[in-house]
């Protein structure tokens, strides 16, 4: 049996990801405030607190049992609060920290401990963004935490360089998705983001990628066994 970890499975990429892996044979297991099924471990990834009480013995059971495979795929994010980060509520600025940085962290820390030892072939996969390559005016919080979280990722992977069993460990830039971000994207005023009308186009000019295929080339990434710490576009393996 093969299993499967995702973050913000409840719903968008997440949601067609668990759909993909589930009919491949894998078992799920989903993490989200929002998730309502028997494949899903309910927690709040803006509480930090409710990841350290939930999921570590989560994942230790899980890595007692006999698996052929194993991944985790961090997924969820959120893009608000967006405008100038000096004019947002400091409970907007955390909750943004903490689902996009603080709590992945966390997941793929507690991953690591408890599946490190587990000698089958192991993935960490971190769903990222063209934010973490530039700044873009509006959303300093988003692109920051996605730097960190690609470095992180790197950094991950060189310390499982030494590991007897490693994990490896990837980030994958999903282009544009029509998920409920893009339509939280879309909503923003011109003065938190300058770009807004570019968005706005995308969704009027059908520019945006479907969920599904976009689950799709993630699945040919994975499959074309590719090197520890790298990073891919999906555009490149759909």
């Amino acid at each position: 049996m093969k299993l499967a970890i995702i973050s913000g499975g409840s719903r968008g990429l997440g949601a067609a990801l668990v759909e993909m892996l589930k009919a491949d044979g894998y078992a799920i297991k989903e993490l989200s405030r929002t998730g309502r099924s028997a494949d899903s471990i309910t927690v709040d990834l803006a509480q930090p607190d409710q990841v350290l009480k939930k999921i570590p013995s989560q994942f230790q059971d899980l890595a007692t049992l006999a698996w052929q495979e194993v991944l985790l795929i961090n997924n969820a994010g959120m893009i608000g609060p967006v405008g100038i980060v000096s004019d947002k509520a400091t409970e907007e600025v955390l909750t943004n920290i903490n689902v996009n940085f603080t709590s992945a962290i966390l997941l793929m820390r507690e991953f690591i401990g408890a599946f490190q030892a587990v000698a089958c072939p192991k993935t960490i996969v971190n769903i990222s963004s063209g934010a973490a390559l530039r700044g873009i005016y509006g959303w300093s919080l988003y692109c920051g935490a996605k730097a960190g979280i690609e470095n992180f990722v790197r950094g991950v992977a060189v310390e499982q360089e030494m590991q007897s069993h490693p994990i490896k460990a990837l980030n994958i830039g999903p282009g544009i998705i029509d998920t409920g971000m893009q339509a939280d994207i879309r909503s923003v005023s011109a003065e938190d983001f300058p770009g807004v009308d570019q968005f706005r186009g995308f969704k009027e000019e059908g520019a945006l990628r479907q969920p599904e295929e976009v689950a799709g080339a993630i699945k040919n990434i994975l499959n074309s066994n590719q090197a520890n710490g790298s990073r891919h576009d999906i555009k490149d393996f759909l």
